[in-house]
């Protein structure tokens, strides 16, 4: 298999895995689960995204592309992020914690709407 292949599914695996551990820690948070104080919750998002970042840096070095629809989901990742952090660490009420899960949430799943159809309208376009 090709070096493309190979981050192209790192990528798929590690997009999955964010998105999934987030909606996780985000009904433990609404649940005011102690989970969310283990280490390994606060450490593995950390990591899960660190390997997402660099297989999406390595796609565009190895695609030798840098598309428009791209540069949505960069940015669309920004407002992911702080999404997460308003929910998770500024949030005081539990309706300020779900509304910004469910925005993180929607964001997520528009950032993979744009990465199918390759328009910076995802499924809008």
């Amino acid at each position: 298999m090709n070096s493309y292949l190979i981050l192209k599914h790192l990528h798929m695996t590690t997009v999955a895995l964010s998105g999934l551990f987030f909606a996780v820690r985000g009904v433990w948070l609404l649940q005011n689960s102690p989970q969310l104080a283990a280490k390994w919750v606060k450490i593995s998002p950390h990591i899960i995204d660190t390997i997402l970042l660099l297989s999406a840096i390595g796609l565009l070095v190895v695609g030798h592309q840098f598309p428009v629809w791209v540069h949505v989901k960069i940015t669309l990742l920004v407002v992911y992020i702080a999404l997460g952090v308003m929910a998770f660490k500024k949030a005081k009420t539990p309706s300020q914690r779900a509304g910004f899960l469910s925005a993180g949430i929607l964001v997520y799943l528009f950032i993979i709407s744009v990465a199918i159809t390759k328009s910076p309208l995802g499924i809008f376009g």
